[in-house]
């Protein structure tokens, strides 16, 4: 009898197909043994502020009133494979721009803060930020002749724009939504894949679906979640939330 019903069984791990699944679901089980490190500030790390100047990307004139949300991670040790392990929320700062577009706020800092912090800039009517100048930095290294090269060239350009943003200052530049069409798709929907957003603006919304903020605490977002609200109403939307339902920190 059990040799009768291990024959179909080993028929079955036989196929490549199979070989690879168990093969995977192996790993998967080890590095479900090898918990990554617990998550820990840089030994290095420092205090900083960050310093911009908020500019209409059209007129260039300031932009007084928008939302300013900086959010800080951890990120914890790679486990068993070196497999990706998902950023822990750590804390943020918010500020709102004066009059002249300007704002300042103190954060935590070391040498990979440019690609551990994320920015979040809104005000109503207006959609994604740049740095000024970024329409000119290293374009997409998936379509250079040399990938590699543009890779390092283009993280060299960000190291050096958040240098200067977390010591002298920067002119960020926001873009207007000019129509209602494209005011619609950030607060409520996504850019169409024909859309021109024009050059070096991420293409994320509000609300994609990639999750923009659910890994924020509720409580970090109730400023910033009054302005899209505000935003939503003008164009005749209900209220939604952005966040992922994270208990306050």
């Amino acid at each position: 009898m059990m040799k009768i019903a291990a024959w179909p069984l080993a028929r079955r791990f036989g196929k490549p197909s199979v070989r690879v699944a168990a093969l995977l679901a192996a790993a998967f089980g080890l590095s479900a043994c090898v918990s990554p490190g617990e998550p820990r500030p840089d030994p290095a790390e420092t205090v900083r502020p960050r310093i911009a100047q908020v500019v209409d990307a059209d007129t260039g004139q300031p932009v007084q009133g928008a939302i300013v949300l900086i959010v800080f991670y951890l990120w914890p040790e790679r486990g068993f494979g070196n497999f990706p392990v998902s950023k822990v929320f750590r804390d943020s700062r918010e500020a709102f721009t004066d009059q002249d577009g300007r704002f300042a706020v103190d954060g935590p800092f070391d040498s990979r803060s440019s690609g551990t912090e994320r920015v979040h800039i809104f005000k109503p009517g207006y959609g994604p930020w740049r740095f000024r100048g970024q329409e000119g930095a290293p374009k997409n290294p998936l379509r250079a002749p040399n990938p590699l090269q543009a890779i390092r060239e283009h993280e060299a350009w960000v190291r050096q724009s958040w240098e200067r943003f977390t010591t002298t200052g920067v002119v960020i530049e926001l873009r207007p939504l000019r129509t209602r069409e494209e005011r619609l798709k950030y607060a409520e929907l996504t850019w169409d894949l024909t859309d021109e957003v024009r050059a070096s603006f991420s293409r994320w919304t509000l609300f994609d679906p990639g999750g923009y903020f659910f890994d924020v605490p509720n409580d970090r977002l109730a400023n910033f979640q009054v302005l899209v609200d505000q935003e939503r109403a003008s164009l005749g939307l209900p209220p939604r939330p952005l966040s992922g339902n994270r208990q306050p920190r």
